[in-house]
């Protein structure tokens, strides 16, 4: 072939080469050839809708309030303080202070280990958190990515990562995100629209809001206001304690107090898995972000190993909720469910994370319990416990047994005394909850958590309080008056005993009032707890005694302490054991509700409130059983009161016991 006839097929031969080239360069490489002229217009849409951040205010005490903060990834990566550990037992040590490139490779089943121990944070990390960040801005990672399955749509995503998740489930490094979904088909026709859907990360799940929704804080037009949760940091979308179950996490989020809001650095993340792996090396990694442990206090894996960072659109559709669940404005009567069911998980988690390296320590605690559980009831009578009379010998035992027969037989007096007290509560919060949502809360929102902050919220608190505690004061002056009654052989009726219970009012006032504010004197200092527990149980009488022995406020409170004289251990057990129960019957069918049901947080209130309404006569009557009880051994001394109706005294004989009647003129 002459050189004239090689210069002729150049041409040809080249072209076909190009093309072999093209047809047999990976998939990557080939979208990468179509995405790079969208990478502005990514990057525009980046930061036209980056959000807004609101944390919770921070706390001198390091366990409480908000540590930490969205934190740039190159803070952690490179810092004397990380490891990246191997996958055996015990995991072995890799390297220290790695780098970006150092874990691009993946490193499956790895993990990185950051200073402390998430099972006993203590400071470490809030410490740890504010020194990295002190010199690194708050920074989100936005990545723009299409969904095979959802041709035409587009998804934003904004991933935050912190160092420590506070939460129930402590555990090192903490990813969550939002992400805005588009009707667009590419970053520059999205930018000519707005976005259809958002959704903020929850724990397991995520929930959603259309764009324009009342829910959804907008600034500027574009700028999403995110309400990270404390120490959770899971995103809201405003200021409310939020009710956790299944994919809500299960506990208690709160972001009632948020500082001032803060716009986090924007780090772009290229479209393609080439590009952004040049950039950010460490989104290779599929090992863990933060230390390995048991069951869910593990650290997270990073975004790339989540559904979302591949098929966003798709994981939406699955696993997006529509709302909530938050925790009601104030309580009806008693102990609040839903307050009880957020104390109760936290105390659990704790439990469980201080003793999930010490098995024998749970063993031991668990083993505790059922001992004293076995031994009080081991240490009392049940039977023989005949509800009338009641002014008789009983060990409590026989006093609880004694008060649920009472209410067996006359169910109608007990009912009628917790419908007047549902209906007290009910119109005094209610007008208190309707005054705070009118004048506090934005009419977007709602009404106002029980936690919230401000005036308004303390008064509804003290309002809930007094309430609960009248009510009890009257509930046991009421059972007394009703037992003393049903001994002397006279009818009963529940607008009677009210009208005698008023008719004592001054005198309850009294003893109420020295009583409880002693109590929460004493009780306000730790050093003086223990005489305030002694105190308690020394006067829990006294109501009872104004009622059966007509005494004054001041002669009550005396009476009673003369009744415990002697056998404070004896009175105080029981009345742990019965007011205890009372308190504790709404408040533990309402947790199990929330766990078992997915009845709204209110009505699980409501139900709550019902069964506390219902229990606590039954334990007013226990503890009036128990006063008959120490007034039998104890009589009254002259002029101490004017004791109306018959005076008996009991002497036990065998199981039964022998009535002698002392009577005594008005």
């Amino acid at each position: 072939m002459t050189a004239r006839d090689w210069r002729r097929s150049l041409p040809p031969l080249l072209f076909a080469f190009l093309t072999m080239t093209i047809l047999w360069l990976p998939d990557s490489a080939a979208a990468d050839t179509t995405a790079s002229p969208d990478d502005p217009a990514a990057q525009a849409l980046a930061q036209r809708y980056s959000p807004v951040v609101k944390l919770q205010e921070p706390s001198p005490r390091c366990e409480d309030g908000e540590q930490f903060q969205p934190t740039d990834v190159e803070a952690v990566l490179g810092d004397q303080q990380v490891a990246l550990r191997g996958p055996w037992r015990p995991p072995d040590l890799v390297k220290t202070q790695p780098q970006g490139k150092d874990i691009s490779l993946g490193f499956h089943g790895h993990f990185l280990d950051f200073p402390g121990d998430p099972l006993r944070p203590g400071c470490t990390y809030a410490e740890w958190s504010a020194l990295i960040n002190a010199v690194h801005p708050a920074t989100v990672y936005a990545h723009v990515v299409a969904d095979p399955a959802f041709p035409g749509k587009l998804s934003l995503e904004y991933w935050f990562f912190y160092v420590f998740n506070d939460y129930n489930n402590t555990h090192e490094g903490d990813w969550e995100s939002i992400q805005l979904i588009f009707d667009a088909p590419t970053p520059a026709a999205a930018l000519a629209k707005e976005p259809t859907a958002v959704g903020f990360s929850q724990h397991g799940g995520a929930e959603r809001a259309r764009w324009g929704d009342a829910k959804l804080e907008v600034v500027d037009g574009t700028h999403p206001v995110v309400y990270p949760a404390a120490g959770s940091h899971a995103n809201k979308y405003g200021q409310r304690l939020y009710l956790g179950r299944g994919s809500e996490g299960l506990g208690c989020d709160d972001t009632t107090r948020p500082q001032a809001a803060i716009r986090p650095r924007v780090a772009y993340v290229p479209l393609t898995r080439a590009d952004y792996l040049q950039e950010y090396p460490w989104l290779g990694f599929e090992g863990r972000w933060g230390e390995r442990q048991r069951s869910f206090f593990d650290g997270p894996t990073g975004p790339n190993m989540k559904t979302s960072w591949l098929t966003p659109i798709q994981d939406a559709e699955e696993t997006w909720r529509d709302d909530s669940g938050t925790v009601p404005a104030g309580t009806l009567l008693g102990p609040s469910s839903t307050g009880a069911f957020c104390a109760a998980v936290g105390t659990g988690s704790n439990l469980v994370r201080e003793t999930l390296d010490r098995a024998w320590l749970l063993g031991l605690i668990l083993a505790a319990l059922v001992g004293l559980i076995w031994f009080a009831a081991s240490r009392t009578r049940w039977s023989n416990a005949a509800p009338l009379p009641a002014r008789r010998r009983r060990a409590w035992g026989q006093t609880v047994v004694a008060a649920l027969r009472l209410f067996r037989h006359r169910p109608g007096l007990f009912t009628g005394f917790a419908a007047a007290f549902i209906v007290l509560s009910l119109a005094t919060v209610t007008l208190a909850r309707f005054q705070v949502a009118q004048r506090d809360a934005p009419t977007d929102l709602g009404a106002p958590t029980e936690n919230a902050p401000g005036f308004w919220a303390s008064l509804i608190t003290l309002a809930v309080t007094i309430l609960t505690i009248a009510a009890y004061v009257v509930l046991l002056a009421a059972v007394t008056r009703m037992l003393d009654q049903l001994d002397r052989g006279e009818t009963v009726t529940a607008m009677g005993v009210l009208r005698h219970v008023f008719s004592r009012r001054r005198p309850l006032t009294r003893v109420a009032l020295q009583y409880f504010v002693v109590l929460a004197v004493l009780a306000f200092f730790v050093a003086t707890i223990p005489v305030a527990i002694y105190y308690a149980a020394s006067r829990a009488f006294a109501i009872p005694v104004v009622v059966a022995e007509h005494c004054s406020g001041g002669t009550a409170l005396r009476r009673s302490r003369m009744l415990v004289q002697r056998r404070w251990w004896r009175t105080a057990v029981p009345l742990a054991i019965i007011i205890g129960l009372g308190l504790a019957a709404g408040p533990i069918a309402g947790i199990v509700l929330l766990l078992a049901t997915d009845l709204s947080p209110v009505l699980i209130n409501v139900i709550s409130s019902l069964l506390f309404a219902l229990a606590m006569p039954l334990a007013g009557s226990a503890v009036a059983y128990l006063y008959f009880d120490r007034a039998t051994s104890v009589p009254a001394s002259p002029g101490s009161g004017d004791m109306s109706g018959a005076q008996r005294t009991y002497s036990r004989v065998g199981d039964g016991s022998v009535e002698h009647e002392v009577r005594s003129d008005s």
